[in-house]
């Protein structure tokens, strides 16, 4: 190989060239199969303060089910690109969509039923005159459910276990890593204020947010990988 070649492909151009590529068709790939979600959020914006037929909930619940797949499968090639700083974006984004798609539809539906369930009775209590306190901690539970979905599918996205381990797993992390976990978010409140401020940035903002939780989360998904080959995904503890 001659020095010119060598510096074309080694060289700091090529390498951001790479990243700006993979990011953008990574985030392009993640849109397109939430395309019901992208479609539902323009009628809501276009609706404005004019109300929302009834039904909008449900449907909205609907549309919301294709995250669980897709956020792994960009959860996976991101968290390539950290360990080997080098992907194949398309196949091994669908690759990783269908390994994990039913396992990461079960863990997502379910989690989505409970988060719909959180905020339906914050508004019954608030409608029924109860206290606020009640309402409050609704959210709370609901946010809370969100912080472990943060560790859920990182960690799905990577190993190969029992969805109970899974929950577990994220559950201990979330609130023993809480530095970690307060990095996650807000890398996605920082992206989110940059989308306001630019909107461009829609094209990377989901393969932003997911390469920085996999590059905040590699320590964990490492010692997990320890403990998976010291005691075996059957029987892997936390303690």
């Amino acid at each position: 190989m001659t020095r010119g070649k060598r510096e074309f492909g080694d060289g700091p151009i090529y390498t951001i060239t790479n990243y700006i590529f993979w990011l953008l068709m990574g985030s392009l790939y993640f849109m397109v199969l939430n395309i019901p979600l992208l479609l539902i959020l323009l009628i809501f914006f276009a609706v404005g303060n004019n109300p929302l037929p009834p039904y909008f909930t449900t449907v909205l619940f609907i549309c919301c089910v294709p995250i669980g797949p897709a956020v792994t499968a960009l959860l996976s090639v991101m968290g390539k690109l950290v360990r080997e700083k080098d992907i194949n974006i398309t196949k091994d984004f669908f690759q990783a969509y269908k390994t994990n798609f039913k396992q990461a539809l079960f863990l997502w539906i379910i989690q989505l039923a409970l988060f719909q369930m959180f905020i339906f009775d914050a508004k019954i209590f608030v409608g029924y005159g109860f206290s606020i306190v009640f309402s409050w901690l609704m959210y709370a539970f609901a946010f809370f459910l969100f912080l472990i979905s943060l560790y859920v599918f990182p960690i799905l996205s990577r190993f190969s276990m029992k969805s109970s381990h899974i929950f577990k797993l994220s559950v201990y992390f979330c609130i023993k890593r809480f530095y970690i976990t307060f990095s996650n978010i807000c890398i996605i409140v920082i992206v989110g204020y940059i989308f306001t401020k630019y909107s461009f940035i829609i094209l990377f903002a989901a393969s932003i947010i997911a390469y920085m939780i996999m590059y905040f989360e590699k320590k964990i998904l490492a010692e997990i990988e320890v403990k998976v080959r010291e005691q075996g995904k059957e029987a892997i503890s936390v303690e």
